[in-house]
This record gives structure tokens, C-alpha cells and sequence, in this order.
């Protein structure tokens, strides 16, 4: 048994999460809509079922935890790879249709769904392995790897192995792509122009001159339009050079060193002449268990340009000025 009480429809709650946190992130992802979204992403759940489905013998008779558990498809896949006992933690209202989906699919018996923080859950048992897609776009906007960490430290046994297990992050040299030209066009056009009106009717109505303000406005939409990163989907021929800039192990990797592995400063080699118009990032993980408990066989997901679509797409970080880049 758990801590906390088991309701009516078999769902083990844990303390919800507080409002304040639950309103901001949890709730985006408690719609079938947005869960849908993500199942779609084929690239995304082809790679999970793979490093989960192709480690059969890593999974066999294991304890599983699954982090931010969703719909609980990667829960399934870790009982149907033979996983003894599997833990479902989902903190948002999405932990009824896991429910519900794992039932119908003939696997409460392996599975508990737990509805709850991570942080919060009280299990009677640490776990062989910990499998989550935690990753946010550019690997750490809105992500959940604290929460992996964390678990990682409190629920999972010395040695035990992380699905993913690795993380990189790429940074491109983008081509002069359109949405900045777009946006060099709206700034210099519309919004430039709007401001002037509103100048003007200050002065008619208002008595006041602002036009003292024009400078600031200008540079706050400059800032607007490329200070802001974007989550686009870049095609490969937009990208003209590319370098790993940073590299984990979760295993071992620690918030502070998160937070202390700022990207810098690095160098890009330009594998195509072209006009750059900023810098793209992406992220890359890697399935291959931990040294004491290694994957059969070690899998890559990848959210590069080259490898095709998926839901995180590619971080955008325009230039304000476009500069002429050579192969080399």
C-alpha cells in the first residue's frame, strides 16, 4: 500500500500539486489535446518504444518509475518489456485516462498509477530504472529534469539506469531565414508607424509631447523581435554549421551544474557559404543505460533539423543584422 488515500477509481493521490505551480505548467498538459500533440510526434515515441521494447532484458523483472507519466504509454511499454512492477507519477488530472487506458489494456496488475508530484509520492520501494520524456524545448524550457534529478537521488537504486540516460545540446548557424526578414519588415513598417500615431495623438489630445520615448520604444521592439527566442521547425538546407556545445550524463549531472553550464562562448565552423541570420539550438539524447546497468542496445532521439519534425522543434535566436558567413 501508499501513503495517501486510494479513491473509488483505484488512483493512488498523493498531495496535489500547489496552485501556484499547478496553474502555470500542470494544466497545459492535462488536455487530451496537447497530450495528443505529443503522441503524434511519431520521431518522439518510435525512439522511446524502441530504447524501451529493444531492452526487454534490461526491463525484465525491474521496478519502474515513470516521471510525468501522461497518458501512460511509456509505463505500458515498460510492462510489456517485462518490468515487474511499474510506478506511474502524473501530477495533473491526466492520471484518470492513464487509469483507465491501462486498464483497458490489461495491465493494472503491473501498473499503479500514482496522481501526485514526484517530489510528493511516498513509495515502499526504490526503482531498477526511471523512464520520463522530461525534455522541453531546447532541452531545458519548462522542462522536468529537476524532478528528474531529484528522483534520480531519492527513488532510484545505486546503479540503477535513466531512460534517457544522456543529453546534448547543438547550437547552428542559421540561414537569413524569412520569419526574420518578417519581422524586420512588421518593425520597421506597422509598429514603427503605430507609435508614430500615438505620438502625434498625445500631442493633439493629451497636450503632451512623448516623442522623448521614441528611442525606448524602438529599442524595446528590437528586443521584442530579436532578443525573443522562437520555437520554429528549420528545414537542414537553413542550417549552415554546427557544433555539441554542452554534454551530460544524468546519472551524475547536478542543478548546479545546470545552472552553472552556461553556453558562452564557442566556435562554428560554416559547412556552407550563405547570409547567417542567428543562431538555432536543439537537443539529443541518448538511451544507453547506466555503466553499472548498460542498454542491450543504445538508442538516439533526436530533434535535429536532419532527422525531421518533431513537437519541440528548433529554438530560433534571430540576428539583428544578418552577416555573410563562408564554408570554413
Amino acid at each position: 500500500g501508499m501513503d495517501g488515500k486510494s479513491g473509488a477509481d483505484g488512483i493512488v493521490k498523493a498531495k496535489a500539486p500547489d496552485e501556484v505551480d499547478y496553474a502555470n505548467y500542470f494544466c497545459a498538459y492535462a488536455e487530451l489535446y496537447h497530450q495528443k500533440q505529443m503522441l503524434v510526434d511519431t520521431i518522439r515515441m518510435e525512439q522511446y518504444m524502441q530504447a524501451i521494447m529493444a531492452n526487454s532484458k534490461c526491463f525484465k523483472d525491474k521496478v519502474v518509475i515513470d516521471i510525468g507519466a501522461g497518458t501512460g504509454i511509456l509505463s505500458i511499454w515498460a510492462a510489456r518489456a517485462g518490468a515487474s512492477r511499474v510506478y506511474a507519477i502524473e501530477a495533473t488530472e491526466m492520471a484518470l485516462y492513464a487509469r483507465q487506458l491501462i486498464h483497458a489494456n490489461g495491465l493494472s496488475k503491473t501498473i499503479t498509477v500514482i496522481q501526485g508530484k514526484a517530489e510528493e509520492v511516498d513509495l515502499k520501494e526504490k526503482a531498477d530504472i526511471i523512464i520520463s520524456e522530461w525534455m522541453g524545448c531546447f532541452l531545458l524550457r519548462e522542462s522536468m529534469l529537476d524532478t528528474v534529478i531529484w528522483a534520480r537521488d531519492n527513488l532510484l537504486k545505486k546503479g540503477g539506469a535513466l531512460y534517457p540516460s544522456h543529453a546534448r545540446i547543438v547550437m547552428a548557424a542559421m540561414q537569413d531565414i524569412d520569419r526574420r526578414m518578417d519581422g524586420k519588415r512588421q518593425m520597421n513598417n506597422a509598429d514603427k508607424r503605430e507609435w508614430a500615431t500615438f505620438v502625434a495623438m498625445a500631442r493633439k489630445k493629451y497636450l503632451v509631447d512623448m516623442s522623448i520615448l521614441t528611442r525606448a520604444y524602438h529599442e524595446e521592439l528590437g528586443d521584442y523581435y530579436f532578443k525573443t527566442a522562437m520555437c520554429l521547425n528549420l528545414t537542414p538546407n537553413q542550417i549552415i554549421g554546427e557544433k555539441r556545445v554542452m554534454e551530460w550524463d544524468l546519472h551524475t549531472v547536478t542543478l548546479d551544474d545546470l545552472r552553472k553550464d552556461k553556453i558562452a562562448e564557442f566556435e562554428l565552423k560554416m559547412t556552407g557559404n550563405g547570409v547567417m541570420g542567428g543562431l538555432a539550438g536543439w537537443f539529443d539524447v541518448d538511451f544507453k543505460g547506466s555503466k553499472q546497468s548498460p542498454a542491450t542496445e543504445g538508442v538516439v532521439l533526436s530533434t535535429s533539423p536532419h532527422v525531421g519534425i518533431t513537437h519541440w522543434g528548433q529554438q530560433a535566436f534571430f540576428l539583428a543584422r544578418a552577416h555573410k558567413g563562408y564554408e570554413g
